[in-house]
């Protein structure tokens, strides 16, 4: 009998043991997310920082590359500054975690203010421009709503480091593509609403002329984008680091690509990268 108390006692030592050091940890790939969107819900303020690229031809080829930090504050309101790299050669390989550029030109950056309002970030009002809608979409909190509202696939990643998690998720391209698509659209519409103010400061004899040919030549432009995303393959996965104990988002990466045929009904690829990481949470 006392052999049989020995035994029990050693085991519920040995759960105890393997408890404390995470490897009894029972939480599915989804609830790890959860864990991590409720330890956000708790932030009234946190900063991120990070950095963006586009690649054409897979990653083969950089088109153009950006910094840019964030700062949120009474947990409604977000700014995002973006400054661009000195120089493009410090991204290789297309990798988000090269995403390092080494200085930037501060007098290059441009400004977002965004408000949290009926369920998603937007834009203040004075500030609805394509720039702005495109700064916008490197918005790291946005795109944790994205992944919290989109059907997806979650995974556990291996070799994570010590007192972190790694999801792999890859989002339903039936919901990713449409979800792109109205993001492009909206920018476009904001893009003639700013070329539009722009008219006024035209003479006005010249101004009919001109408004038509900008009507004609956004209106071609919008109608083959739109196109294109309507025939465009998009696939779109994220990586979320996690701290372990906290639940607190650590980094947040993204690859978003489009495969596409072009007016040469050539196939085509594009990639957009993004890498974000956190700190400063309050």
């Amino acid at each position: 009998m006392q052999m049989a108390y020995f035994k029990a006692g050693l085991v519920w030592c040995v759960m105890l043991m393997l408890s404390a050091c995470g490897l009894n940890d029972t939480k599915t790939p989804e609830e790890w997310f959860n864990f991590t969107w409720s330890g956000l819900a708790g932030c009234d303020s946190l900063t991120f920082r990070g950095n963006a690229a586009i690649f054409r031809g897979g990653k083969s080829d950089m088109e153009d590359a950006v910094n840019f930090t964030g700062k949120l504050k009474d947990h409604h309101q977000l700014a995002i500054q973006t400054t661009l790299p000195t120089s493009p050669t410090n991204i290789k390989n297309g990798k988000a975690d090269e995403l390092q550029a080494a200085g930037t030109h501060p007098a290059s950056g441009y400004r977002a203010e965004l408000q949290w309002e009926e369920g998603s970030w937007n834009l203040k009002s004075s500030e609805k421009n394509a720039i702005n809608l495109g700064i916008a979409r490197l918005n790291p909190l946005d795109q944790l709503e994205e992944i919290r509202a989109l059907k997806k696939t979650i995974t556990v990643e291996s070799g994570a480091a010590r007192g972190t998690r790694v999801l792999r998720i890859e989002l339903d391209p039936k919901e990713a593509g449409p979800r792109l698509k109205s993001k492009l659209a909206g920018e476009m519409d904001s893009l003639k609403a700013g070329w539009q103010d722009e008219l006024a400061l035209i003479k006005a004899d010249r101004r009919p002329k001109i408004e038509r040919e900008l009507e004609r030549e956004w209106a071609d432009g919008r109608d083959q984008l739109m196109s294109l995303l309507d025939q465009a393959d998009t696939k779109v996965v994220y990586h979320l680091t996690i701290n372990r104990n906290s639940g607190l988002p650590i980094r947040l990466s993204s690859e978003t690509g489009l495969t596409y045929m072009n007016a040469l009904g050539v196939r085509e690829q594009e990639v957009l990268l993004t890498d974000s990481r956190f700190e400063q949470f309050r």
